[in-house]
């Protein structure tokens, strides 16, 4: 006779009878009696034996009183005894309750009294360590003593699955897990989940024939997949202790002598199983993984190094039985990969706010049900009634988890709805930081947090583990280049591997505390000192007490954008004016500090916000108008983007956030009209929202067919100014693109735009702009008849008081004595090490370095020592303007004179000074300064320059939002401003350097040999940056460069 006593049975999907995880079991043991069940080192039992033990402590059990889903707490470490003992109480009629012998003692007896078992049975060894826990109601009893005990009265436990029954299926164990309010909770699975996760199942074919390596503890639910999973389907399950786990050595070769077939592992466990040795899953069969989001780099290794291996990504909430969905990993991933569909027996919902449908690709809450369901928790029936609600007649359970659907079914994670934190004003999804984290590369593992400190302010902590080798240095610029400010982490902590717990997940409570912070000299001081750290932090998203008086701005991510931010607090802040070249010339806090405390004190107003609007231009849309009036045909100033959207958009939604956009910035609602008055601006209460979709499911356009359907003329005197075109059913995700005249619109706009729009589309409300567009509008116009503009138009006189000679390169065609905007484009990708390594050098920004190699490249092919670029500035000098969606780039000519004899070096100094120069005064419109000029007109050419140089570095390229990858590029429609226009874009991995020329001058091949010029120049001025710009005069223009080169 195999069971005790009858149990209550419960659902197979064999055939349709209801039966227990004992009755199962009997089966295998009657069948497979001899085989192999359970394998401890030399502890082996055949299915016989582990029977015959599993009833003798089930009979001990029954005389004590356990029945009816009696509790008994079991403490031991993974063994075959442990075994034994889960399978006697189940064929004892009661619920088993594993409790960890290495819990500190405060877990262990709020388990034991939360739970209220009447028993707990452990082994000898860990039976002295436990017992100062075990609380008065619960009897302590090694299982030697359990077995010999006689005549004892039964312990009158509480019986959990009452004799005239309730519950559809008998309990079959209660594990405790961390709850949200820091106590842990008591989840009661009943022995239908359990069934429901090894018989039947569609997302692994169990047989006799596999050989399970236990790896999770008991308390963790990964346990039940590994022991029930063998012992209810003829299996061997196999036993190694703790720190076999934890030892790849090991770990090797205990897989190696037992032939493990089937692996489970948490995906922070076999990260570091993979990053110490790769090869130890080579004669594996099966892996599953999870626990956590799983690493696609550790998982394309593995694939890479084992391609025999089957891997899966197993999810799923205790409160489900182990896994609720499962997904067959089967190419290589660049991103998050999916957690799956539903395994059989189970149903899944994504819901949003209102427990309403997602739409399909739409994040939402998922909500679970199905027989793996749990019966809720233990003695806890307010968190029960909150966790497993009713839906159309259905018990479903809450995950927390955001989930959205790509429609097939498939489901991918976008974190845990209690893990958005606000912080800086904006809505944190923890998990998007650490996605983001792990895509830099030689970072190999990380876990973020956020803590909140004394002084009530929250910060984001990141612990990482870099790969050897990896410079630290390059961590946060390289985070900076991943994440919008506000996520970037305050402190990283970098660590030689992530503690675990037994569980195989991250342990907080051993995560070292930051260590103090790394100063670069004294900590700031002076009242100056101290009110600058506190600018510096919130600018560059540190925190101000890890800053030191030595510290270098621009090393820390300053750029010339945020100096333009920083002055602009400064004068409001301290009620202190200073200028660019000031600060670019100060660059540390001390001498920064040194500045303000001799500056003029000037405090900047705010912004006035006036109604109504005069409707006065821009100054920078004034230019940009008179363009087009001369052309309207023309595409050169549009602006298209594209973007690369993980999993579908819901085109009404994105509708509505489209509108809702138009509706907060005044620009994107406004046309131009001509008046006797000139032109002017006409804002109007609404814009229409120009959304087109393509349905792309079967033979997805190419990009050349797509953007003729978005890309052409606008017309200024009517709305709407910015067209949408979304592409959708490509299985990487769908395409957004946009089409933007510049005239309502800059490269900071572009990056408000798309967080405001994911926002908006997520429900989200984000914080209005300070001012609106026409308020910008009429005060930079008020200040060109200021004593600042008068300034600036003294510095710019002066710099082309000497007229500038025209750029004279070799070309492969004429020049057409009308200038052409016909363009076409060369890439080149650089590695960011040679440019951070001449910004440390010479205490340049990347700027400053992309232009010298640029200007450089211009000057040996063209022979010229007098050179001028064109390059825009930002245009934002008051803080106030940050947040506002417009055009205010301006134009300004950097004008490169080369010394005698000069060197590289000499070029990028004169440069640096070039550039603060032109910062100090960048308000004076361009326009302005060519009619002061009085340039001659020549149709062929631009004004004062014929080469562009910009590098845009606007806050991402490729970011999370909302628990969504979005890449943004800029796609070219086949035109040029100018005869050549560089744009270096930089990216995660470098520079991207992207060269339009007119086609109707130059050929491919001529400007790829030019780029190729500045690539070696960069490099030259990394390794060799004494060496000359040009030959000396009296080595003649011959040697320049090798005519055989040139293609011109």
């Amino acid at each position: 006779m195999f069971d005790i006593r009858p149990s209550p049975i419960s659902p197979s999907h064999d055939d349709g009878h209801l039966r227990s995880i004992c009755e199962l079991f009997a089966e295998q043991a009657q069948s497979s009696a001899d085989s192999l069940a359970v394998v401890h080192g030399s502890n082996r039992l055949t299915y016989r034996e582990l029977h015959s033990r599993a009833t003798a402590v089930a009979e001990r059990l029954a005389a004590l009183g356990i029945r009816d889903g009696a509790l008994v707490a079991l403490s031991f470490p993974r063994s075959a005894d442990a075994v034994v003992c889960m399978l006697g109480v189940l064929m004892a009629g009661g619920a088993y309750l594993p409790v960890n012998p290495e819990f500190p003692g405060e877990r262990v007896t709020r388990v034991l009294e939360d739970s209220r078992a009447a028993l707990l049975v452990c082994d000898a060894e860990s039976e002295a360590r436990i017992a100062p826990a075990v609380p008065r109601h619960t009897e302590l009893l090694s299982l030697t003593a359990l077995l010999t005990r006689d005549g004892a009265p039964e312990l009158r436990p509480a019986y959990l699955d009452p004799a005239e029954g309730g519950a559809s299926s008998p309990l079959a164990y209660v594990m405790y897990t961390s709850g949200s309010t820091g106590r842990p909770k008591g989840v009661m699975v009943e022995h239908a989940g359990v069934v429901r996760l090894v018989r039947g199942a569609d997302y692994f074919e169990f047989s006799a024939a596999e050989r399970f390596l236990q790896t999770g503890a008991l308390e963790f639910d990964a346990s039940t997949f590994e022991i029930w999973g063998a012992l209810l389907n003829g299996a061997t399950l196999h036993i190694v202790d703790h720190d076999v786990l934890l030892v790849p050595a090991r770990f090797r070769q205990a897989m190696h002598d037992a032939d493990i077939t089937v692996l489970w592992l948490t995906a922070p466990l076999f990260n570091q199983m993979v990053d110490e040795d790769v090869t130890v899953f080579a004669r594996l069969r099966t892996l599953l993984v999870g626990g956590d989001v799983l690493s696609h780099r550790h998982v394309n290794l593995v694939r890479k190094a084992c391609p025999q291996l089957r891997v899966i990504n197993g999810y799923g909430p205790t409160e489900n039985t182990t896994f609720t969905t499962t997904f067959p990993i089967e190419r290589d991933y660049a991103g998050p990969i999916p957690i799956g569909r539903a395994i059989n027996g189970t149903t899944v919902a994504v819901l949003d706010s209102a427990r309403l449908p997602a739409a399909v690709g739409e994040v939402g809450e998922l909500y679970v049900a199905g027989a793996g369901l749990a019966r809720g928790y233990l003695n806890n029936p307010e968190l029960t009634a909150e966790s497993f609600v009713v839906l159309d007649g259905v018990r479903h359970y809450r995950t927390g988890d955001l989930v959205s659907d790509a429609g097939d079914g498939v489901l991918s994670f976008h974190g845990r709805v209690d893990n958005q934190v606000k912080i800086r004003g904006h809505r944190v999804e923890i998990q998007e930081i650490d996605s983001a984290l792990l895509e830099i590369p030689g970072l190999v593992d990380t876990h973020t947090h956020v803590e909140t400190g004394p002084d009530d302010v929250k910060r984001i902590i990141s612990h990482v583990v870099l790969a050897p080798g990896c410079d630290e240095e390059d961590l946060l610029p390289a985070i900076r280049l991943r994440l919008p400010a506000y996520m970037c982490p305050d402190r990283v902590v970098r660590m030689d591997r992530l503690p675990l717990n037994a569980n195989g997940k991250v342990d907080r409570t051993r995560l070292p505390d930051p260590p103090p912070v790394r100063r670069v000299g004294r900590p700031p001081e002076t009242a100056s000192e101290l009110a600058l750290a506190r600018l510096w932090a919130d600018i560059l998203c540190l925190e101000a007490e890890t800053l030191g008086a030595e510290d270098d701005f621009f090393l820390l991510g300053g750029s010339s954008i945020t100096v333009g931010g920083l002055i602009g607090r400064i004068a409001r802040t301290l009620g202190v004016t200073v200028g660019f070249g000031q600060l670019f010339e100060a660059r540390t806090l001390s001498e920064m500090a040194r500045i303000l405390d001799t500056a003029n004190g000037a405090e900047l107003s705010a912004i006035e916000r006036r109604e109504p609007d005069d409707g006065v231009l821009h100054p920078q849309q004034q230019a940009l108008y008179a363009l087009w009036q001369v052309n309207q045909k023309s595409l050169v100033y549009n602006i298209p983007v594209k973007l690369q959207v993980d999993g579908p958009l819901n085109p009404q939604r994105l509708r509505t956030a489209l509108a809702a956009l138009f509706s907060r910035h005044d620009v994107l609602r406004t046309r131009f009209a001509t008046t006797a008055d000139g032109v002017r601006r006409v804002v109007e209460e609404e814009a229409p929202v120009d959304l087109r979709v393509v349905e792309a499911d079967q033979a997805p356009p190419t990009e050349r067919e797509l953007l003729p359907l978005l890309v052409h003329p606008f017309d200024l005197g009517s709305l709407p100014l910015l067209r949408v075109l979304l592409v959708r059913g490509d299985p990487a995700g769908d395409l957004l693109y946009l089409d933007v005249h510049h005239i309502v619109f800059d490269g900071v706009s572009l990056r408000l735009f798309v967080e405001e729009l994911f926002d908006l589309y997520e429900g989200f409300l984000p914080e209005a702009p300070a001012v609106s567009y026409a308020d910008a509008a009429r005060w930079a116009t008020g200040r060109l008849e200021g004593p600042e503009s008068e300034r600036a138009e003294r510095y710019w006189m002066d710099r082309f008081a000497a007229p500038v000679p025209a750029l004279d390169l070799p070309t492969d065609r004429p020049r057409p004595p009308l200038r052409s905007t016909e363009g076409d484009v060369v890439v080149r990708r650089l590695s960011p090490e040679p440019v951070r390594r001449i910004m440390r050098r010479e205490s340049v920004t990347s700027f400053v370095v992309l232009l010298t190699a640029y200007a450089a490249a211009l000057a040996r092919l063209s022979g010229q020592r007098d050179l001028a670029i064109g390059s825009p500035m930002s245009g934002r000098p008051h803080p106030d303007l940050e947040s506002v969606v417009g055009m205010f780039v301006n134009t300004v000519v950097l004008r490169a004179r080369l010394r005698p004899a000069g060197t590289l070096t000499d070029l990028l100094q004169d440069l640096a000074a070039e550039h603060i120069g032109a910062l100090e005064h960048q308000e004076y419109p361009f326009t302005r300064l060519v009619r002061r000029l009085d340039v001659p007109r020549d149709l062929s050419r631009n004004a004062l320059f014929d080469a562009f140089f910009a590098l845009q570095n606007i806050d991402f390229h490729s970011f999370r939002k909302h628990g969504r990858r979005i890449t943004l590029s800029l796609p070219h429609v086949g035109t040029c401003r100018f005869d050549l226009n560089l744009q270096a874009f930089e990216t995660p991995n470098g520079y991207s350097l992207e060269l339009e020329y007119s086609t109707a001058l130059f050929g491919h091949d001529s400007v790829a040999f030019l780029l190729d010029k500045v690539v070696e120049i960069l490099d030259e001025l990394h390794r060799n940056p004494g060496n000359p710009v040009l030959p000396q005069p009296e080595t003649g223009t011959a040697q320049l460069v090798d005519a055989a080169d040139f293609t011109f």
